[in-house]
């Protein structure tokens, strides 16, 4: 399984559990592409997102699937599926 891992604050994360977040939104960037594109531009295919609030080992996670994303006004917008875990 192909995991997107995302860093996040807290406020986004409780979002995320509440159901009311559907959209990450991330600036098109050569990390983020570097995330999203393999070396020959073709995308990613991962099964899920593995949200993280923060950096410690031992920070609150949450797992959800991945619903593909899409490239607007220099932003990614990476779809949030339902919640796994």
């Amino acid at each position: 399984m192909l995991t997107l891992k995302i860093i996040i604050k807290k406020e986004q994360l409780d979002q995320i559990a509440a159901g009311t977040k559907k959209i990450e939104y991330r600036e098109v960037a050569s990390f983020w592409t570097s995330r999203l594109f393999d070396t020959e531009g073709k995308r990613r295919k991962y099964d899920r997102i593995e949200f993280i609030n923060g950096y410690n080992k031992d920070a609150r996670r949450l797992i959800t699937a991945y619903e593909g994303f899409t490239t607007r006004n220099n932003t990614y917008y990476i779809k949030i599926g339902k919640i796994i875990k």
